[in-house]
């Protein structure tokens, strides 16, 4: 009769005393050089990192944890990590925390507000540090549940009705001024605009901008047409319906690079020249923007930048130090390519 093996044992982790023991040194020294903790000697500190290389060995971050009550981990929800914008953004967040040795998770909402709160929900069953927070509407309610735990937030980019604490956010409101300001400088008299959700006040804030400046030059007619989503397809799909109203217009502004993308294929369908008839912009600059024919007329609003600053204000709320200002707005810049030419029609 055949015996059954017994189970491989689990090989023991390597330990601090290990550690200590290979170096010759107590366990507190052990730990003041993990923790870079001033008193020790180059000497002392760079056996105790050979030992610590040796055998390999890897701190116990639920113990550290339990000790010191930070889990050095970040938690961002974002609303659609398929976009380029938010995918740039999290990849940015990523790459500064890990640089302050921070780990970052990763919530994807989908722009659904019950999804957000379930996530919350799971946020607060865990260990985490702080929240980066991109709102899935304006009306979410998801953050006072993360304030009322005394968890550190930034909001970035989406900031929901009624929350006031800190926060890196674009100007949108200038994002559509700017826009406005280099098409009317190339002569363009009749102008559409293909917003983003109403639902999200970015999108308001930059068709606001949009329009207020066009009447300040005495244009009071825009035609609008609103986009399901931010997508690219809903880009084209409200482009098409511009073109099926006959609507008569020279430029067009899109609240979102990917909303042009859509729409500047609708245009091509549709047999119209880009720039030569219909001049295009969006506002985002996501890297794909220079690189579609015509290269992307845009508006910038430092994606990466954004993230960087949100991190840097979550962390300087983590060691106690005051933010001043607690909300910091993002100037935007126009970034002129190919996609808009001064208007050539009466």
């Amino acid at each position: 009769m055949q015996v059954p093996s017994r189970p491989a044992r689990r090989r023991r982790g390597a330990t601090m005393q290990d550690v200590a023991d290979l170096s010759n040194v107590s366990k507190q020294t052990v730990s003041a050089v993990i923790n870079g903790k001033p008193g020790i000697t180059e000497e002392t500190r760079v056996r105790v990192l050979a030992a610590i290389e040796q055998i390999n060995y890897r701190m116990d971050l639920t113990a550290r944890s339990l000790r010191t009550g930070r889990t050095h981990t970040v938690a961002l929800l974002i609303t659609d990590i398929s976009s380029p914008v938010l995918s740039t953004m999290a990849s940015a967040a990523e790459e500064r925390l890990y640089a302050q040795n921070y780990n970052l998770v990763l919530y994807n909402t989908r722009d659904d507000l019950e999804r957000e709160r379930f996530y919350v929900d799971s946020i607060l069953q865990r260990s985490v540090d702080g929240v980066l927070f991109v709102s899935a509407w304006d009306e979410s309610t998801a953050l006072a549940k993360l304030q009322a735990a005394g968890i550190p937030i930034v909001v970035v980019d989406r900031v929901p009705q009624n929350y006031a604490g800190p926060a890196v956010v674009l100007d949108n409101i200038l994002a559509g001024r700017l826009a406005a300001a280099h098409l009317l400088a190339l002569g363009h008299r009749r102008l559409a605009h293909i917003g983003g959700p109403a639902e999200v006040h970015i999108a308001r804030e930059r068709l606001d901008g949009f329009q207020s400046t066009l009447a300040e030059h005495g244009i009071d007619s825009l035609t609008v047409e609103q986009a399901d989503d931010w997508h690219v397809e809903s880009g084209c799909t409200a482009m098409q319906r511009l073109l099926a109203h006959n609507a008569s217009f020279t430029a067009v502004l899109c609240a979102g690079d990917l909303l042009a993308i859509g729409a500047m294929h609708a245009l091509r369908i549709a047999g119209r020249a880009i720039p030569v008839e219909v001049s295009v912009m969006g506002i985002d600059d996501i890297e794909l923007a220079a690189y579609l024919w015509p290269p992307l007329t845009t508006i910038s609003q430092s994606i990466r930048r954004m993230a960087v600053l949100g991190v840097d204000m979550l962390l300087a709320q983590l060691a106690g130090t005051p933010l001043e200002p607690p909300r910091v707005q993002i100037t935007p810049e126009l970034v002129v390519r190919q996609s808009t030419a001064p208007c050539k029609q009466g």
